[in-house]
């Protein structure tokens, strides 16, 4: 049963992550101006960070080194967590007003977990 947990979550992280990547490539001019402006991130931060989510979110599905993503991926997560409360000051809590960082909290606690637990057997490095 741990293996088809882990599987669950490795999967639906590599969900996630891959969209969230995905979305940073469909918006990139958007996301270069305001990273570089508000935050003071380099030129092509935007695009880094999207190639480490969806290469990261693949890792996760596929089971194919998912510690070392998830490591990765956490790295990504506190970044933005950082961000999301240093620069933006937003509540913990999402709420109908605005976006807050409780889904980073949750991204951050389950990209732990999984490199505590590892790939589990439903993993293409287990075959």
């Amino acid at each position: 049963m741990a293996d088809v947990a882990i599987l669950i979550l490795r999967v639906v992280l590599g969900i996630v992550m891959i969209l969230h990547g995905v979305y940073k490539f469909q918006n990139k001019s958007l996301f270069d101006q305001k990273w570089r402006d508000d935050y003071g991130f380099p030129k092509g931060s935007v695009l880094l960070s999207g190639i480490v989510q969806v290469a990261g979110g693949l890792a996760l599905i596929g089971g194919v080194f998912s510690r070392l993503a998830a490591l990765i991926l956490l790295l990504v997560m506190l970044v933005a967590t950082y961000v999301s409360i240093a620069k933006h000051h937003e509540p913990f809590l999402s709420t109908p007003d605005g976006k807050g960082w409780d889904i980073n909290f949750l991204l951050i606690g389950s990209l732990i977990a999984l490199i505590f637990l590892g790939d589990g057997k439903w993993a293409l490095a287990e075959w």
